[in-house]
């Protein structure tokens, strides 16, 4: 079947987090004319964090590729579709032995208190000499018989093997087989879905900790500035008015960076949970968010969107119901059925057989036939009800090839536009700085005003802000187109650096 129709599948989409700091960063102001920076120490202890450039007490180093490792090694839901592909082999074991003999054996004891044939029997021997039960001397016409004895021994074996069944069995092993089969496609599918699961939550995760460090610098930026215009003010050369305006915009940026440091925070803790880490675990990430600017074999996508798993799953979903069609069918036919019954039977005057009574044979072999006549319109319905299955998994089949497609599409429109964004944003960030590095240099003359250095520097940030996030979008898209062409066309190994 042709991937030709066409549909729309609900697929979340990673969203940015990076908007915040278009506020963030407007509210800075350039230092006074002639005025240096000086390093300080941009987070008081009151923030409770280490500054941007001290070293981290990093506990594990974690890549992208062992996060999706240890996701698919540990991870729930990989485990769960493992364990239903051994129920099915057991399933497929329990169908099985329909077709091979089956043999049970039995062993019964019965104690005989009273009989209806006690006051037939003769009268027995004197009190002085043995007697072996009711009525069992010489005169007894029930002494070789089974009837009224006081200990009855009853074992035997039955074996029974079916010698037609109306091609249940082997339906029945089709069905098994074909659901096996689907789960393992269906492990394929999850494995992949897990992969972009971890992808996403990696990238999202450095993503935010990009986000945090810009914070840092702008707070950093802001204090510097407050030192500075409070050095002014000793000299003489700025307001009270200037200081209080400095401080009240350095203030204003700690809860921002702090939200920044809750983002990533959570953003972590996402990550940590896909890989099974527990969640105070503290990771250094060593996949940075960098990429590679290269197009996508689209041709070769479509072709593999054909192969996937998960199609391959709804094809053998639509021959599953087709066998239940044939399996419907088959209670119009009859069953035919061997069987072989070995039995003993002994009647001791004690409890345990010994001493007196021996065992006695009855063995019987036989078959039987069972012939459905009428069982009101049952087998009927079931092939009905079957049929409206197979029509059911195929449309459904339909649907999700409209799904895939329209998904597939959609993928490649995002990372022609993420393309586009970053190259646009890469030269957006070159000009910036060029721009910035002018107004430093009017400013130093005196041409310039500090209203245009602190517009320059916000055009800046702004640039950086939005070069990440285009970055983020792309490497998204390459992680979704590869995982639409069920990881057959591998997109990101070869486009992010130090992916192992």
């Amino acid at each position: 079947m042709m991937l030709s129709r066409r549909t729309c599948p609900a697929r979340a989409r990673l969203a940015g987090a990076g908007g915040f700091l278009v506020l963030l960063f407007g509210v800075l102001a350039p230092p006074p004319a002639g005025a240096q920076i000086v390093e300080t120490d941009p987070f008081p202890p009151s923030l409770g964090t280490q500054g941007p450039g001290d070293d981290l007490p990093w506990a594990t180093s974690l890549s992208l590729a062992e996060a999706e490792r240890r996701a698919i090694d540990l991870g729930e839901e990989v485990a769960i579709v493992r364990e239903r592909i051994a129920q099915a082999e057991e399933e497929i074991t329990q169908i099985r032995a329909g077709a091979l003999p089956a043999v049970s054996a039995n062993l019964a004891y019965t104690r005989s208190i009273r009989s209806i044939f006690d006051g037939l029997a003769a009268p027995g021997p004197p009190d002085d000499e043995p007697s072996n039960g009711p009525g069992d001397g010489e005169d007894n016409p029930f002494a070789d018989l089974p009837f009224g004895r006081p200990n009855t021994w009853i074992a035997g074996i039955r074996v029974t093997q079916p010698l037609y069944v109306a091609g249940r069995v082997g339906i029945g092993l089709d069905i098994a087989e074909r659901v096996r089969e689907t789960l393992r496609h269906e492990l394929a599918e999850t494995e992949a879905e897990v992969r972009l699961q971890v992808r996403e939550a990696y990238f999202q995760s450095a993503f935010t900790r990009v986000l945090v460090e810009i914070a840092e610098e702008a707070y950093a930026l802001a204090d510097a500035q407050l030192q500075q215009v409070q050095d002014f003010r000793d000299q003489g050369v700025a307001s009270e008015l200037d200081v209080l305006t400095a401080r009240v915009e350095r203030d204003n940026l700690e809860p921002q960076v702090v939200e920044a440091r809750n983002g990533a925070h959570l953003a972590l803790l996402a990550l940590l949970r896909l890989v099974q880490l527990p969640g105070d675990t503290e990771v250094e990430l060593t996949t940075p968010l960098t990429a590679e600017l290269s197009p996508v074999d689209a041709p070769a996508l479509r072709a593999a969107l054909e192969e996937r798993a998960i199609l391959r799953a709804a094809r053998t979903r639509i021959r599953i119901e087709e066998d239940q069609v044939r399996l419907a069918r088959s209670g119009y036919r009859p069953t035919v059925g061997a069987f072989l019954d070995l039995g003993w039977q002994a009647f001791p005057a004690t409890v345990l057989p010994t001493g007196g009574g021996g065992w006695r044979e009855d063995w019987n072999a036989g078959f039987q036939v069972s012939i459905p006549v009428f069982n009101g319109f049952r087998t009927r319905a079931e092939i009905q009800s079957a049929r409206s299955g197979v029509r059911q998994a195929d449309l459904e089949l339909d649907q999700l090839i409209e799904g895939l497609i329209l998904g597939l599409e959609g993928d490649l429109s995002q990372l022609e536009a993420a393309l586009s964004q970053v190259e646009a944003r890469r030269g957006t960030v070159e000009e910036a700085l060029r721009i910035v590095e002018l107004a430093e240099l009017r400013f130093a003359a005196g041409s310039g005003t500090a209203l245009e250095l602190s517009n320059t520097r916000l055009l800046l940030q702004r640039a950086r802000v939005n070069e990440v996030e285009a970055i983020l979008s792309y490497v998204t898209a390459l992680a979704r187109l590869e995982r639409a062409s069920g990881g057959s066309v591998p997109l990101l190994r070869d486009r992010i650096q130090e992916y192992d």
